[in-house]
């Protein structure tokens, strides 16, 4: 792959990555309810099951699953279901807001990166998408495979990462500027009513 087509595969990835979707918004939801680090812990976990997708894709199970609508469908509402409580546990939580550091002292990083990862694995449609974006720059490598796949997928996760990264950080840093009776909707309500539409909105598409 020569430096051009490589350069087109970052800015396609930071196009995609940039566009309001449901990462973008689990994140800023997490991080402005819960503070910076437990919005990075969301991100490393989103990027650990978005490689997951990438797996599927690059091994060709992707094409599997997308001729097995039963599977599919099932996969998609377990995820949209999950989004969903998280939005309602969200809602009852009796717990304070963010600290002055921007984290919640008793959670813990493992329970918002498994959150994160939750949200991706169980999303097929993330791996459909790897099936359609990888091959389109597959042309452009002498010896397109299996770890190529990867690296391209790979590419996109990293890139992705950047950019929920930085969403998080800003998320946290507007929340905690926010004052204490304006900031209960903001570090509660409006990230739990975000999750609990993105919850809908998978489980409205089509399978």
């Amino acid at each position: 792959m020569n430096v051009e087509t490589l350069g087109l595969l970052v800015i396609a990835c930071l196009v995609v990555n940039l566009s309001p979707g449901p990462s973008v918004l689990l994140v800023t939801s997490v991080s402005a309810a819960r503070g910076f680090r437990a919005g990075i812990c969301a991100v490393l976990g989103m990027t650990a099951g978005a490689f997951m997708h990438v797996l599927l894709a690059a091994s060709g199970v992707a094409a599997l699953l997308a001729t097995a609508p039963l599977v599919f469908a099932v996969i998609q509402y377990l995820g949209a279901g999950y989004l969903v409580l998280l939005g309602i546990d969200l809602l009852r939580s009796k717990q304070s807001v963010t600290d002055s550091s921007g984290y919640q002292g008793a959670a813990s990083a493992w329970r918002y990166f498994r959150r994160g990862l939750l949200v991706d694995a169980l999303n097929p449609k993330i791996a459909l998408f790897f099936l359609a974006f990888i091959p389109q720059f597959l042309s452009a490598v002498e010896t397109p495979g299996f770890l190529v796949s990867v690296a391209l997928g790979s590419v996109f996760l990293v890139t992705g990462a950047i950019v929920n990264g930085s969403i998080a950080y800003l998320a946290a840093l507007g929340a905690g500027r926010i004052g204490e009776r304006s900031g209960q909707w903001i570090r509660r309500r409006i990230p739990a009513a975000v999750l609990i539409f993105l919850g809908l909105r998978l489980l409205w598409q089509n399978p």
